[in-house]
């Protein structure tokens, strides 16, 4: 069964992931790449700006472009997305800059997630899409929009179809984050459970072993095994912690 993970900060794991056992999804201008936190606009034919956003004095031009980002930022919010490390090549606890980005240089942790487990118990939610990144972005389509729709699925309509382009690429430069990205159509944070799916716990380099009471009371040692990454022969291995 393939595996996939996810980076943290330590208290972020055990303030909130592991005492919940989920994973809460995220706005898009709250990651750090160029792309999703920038403000987004689009060209566009018959989009009712004017009607849309009535508060703008349209008989100044910066309105024009002013409505236009105003309308990107509706279409980027309206999607949450959950970020996982995901490699055929080696196992995701390996990554390095990953480490060092995500987990707070070694001083974090990293789980470990059975995909089909995880998608299992998270049936009840309506997932969008669910696959690797593409690091060949594409440029975005002009927003054609339907008279006979509403708003809302006129917007529905144009995300779904322009999934890969809008949601699913990186510039080449983030390719070594071996990004896998779940998405869901929702403007409001969503919880995901990982009580049946969590298969792992990593710790850094340097992450703070006097933790381990407040990280493994939360675990099922069951289903779920903690090691500690170290360094040899220029690569990251696992060793399995057992308890003291």
């Amino acid at each position: 069964m393939p595996k996939i993970y996810h980076y943290t900060k330590l208290s972020t794991a055990i303030e909130f992931i592991l005492p919940s056992m989920t994973l809460r999804t995220n706005y898009l201008n709250r990651m750090n790449g160029p792309k999703e936190n920038q403000k987004w606009a689009f060209g566009g034919v018959n989009v009712p700006y004017e009607d849309m956003y009535p508060e703008l004095d349209f008989a100044i031009d910066k309105s024009h472009f002013d409505s236009m980002y105003m309308f990107g930022e509706e279409i980027k919010s309206k999607v949450q997305a959950l970020c996982f490390v995901q490699s055929d090549d080696y196992p995701g606890y390996e990554n390095e800059m990953m480490w060092a980005q995500y987990a707070e240089n070694h001083n974090g942790i990293c789980l470990e997630i059975d995909t089909d487990l995880f998608l299992n118990e998270n049936s009840d939610i309506d997932i969008l899409k669910f696959q690797n990144i593409d690091y060949s972005p594409k440029k975005n389509k002009w927003f054609h929009w339907n008279n006979d729709l509403t708003k809302k699925e006129n917007i529905d309509n144009f995300i779904k179809g322009n999934l890969e382009s809008l949601f699913l690429s990186k510039s080449h430069y983030w390719e070594k984050e071996c990004e896998k990205r779940l998405l869901i159509l929702d403007n409001q944070y969503c919880n995901l459970k990982i009580k049946e799916s969590l298969t792992g716990v990593y710790y850094g380099l340097s992450t703070d072993r006097n933790y381990d009471i407040a990280v493994r009371q939360f675990i099922d040692v069951n289903k779920t095994k903690m090691y500690r990454v170290y360094f040899e022969d220029n690569k990251l291995k696992k060793m399995e912690r057992r308890p003291s």
